[in-house]
């Protein structure tokens, strides 16, 4: 990744980062790309936990799935 060229457009002029600016940028896409990937894997458990949640509901109360498709 050290050799990868990075531009950025600023004033409609095209600019290659180096040095310290180009090792933020790196940092931050990085940081950027871990926090999208927590936000993921946290939607991925909300959603089997409630896909559990709902299951769990239908086998208790012995509902069909249309049944709980119009209690939600």
């Amino acid at each position: 990744m050290a050799t990868e060229k990075i531009f950025i457009g600023m004033n409609d002029e095209r600019i290659e980062l180096t040095g310290a600016d180009k090792e933020a940028f790196i940092a931050q896409r990085e940081a950027d790309n871990v926090a999208i990937q927590l936000v993921e894997a946290e939607y991925k458990a909300k959603q089997e936990a409630r896909e559990s949640a709902i299951k769990k509901l239908a086998e208790i109360a012995g509902l069909t799935k249309d049944e709980l498709a119009s209690i939600l």
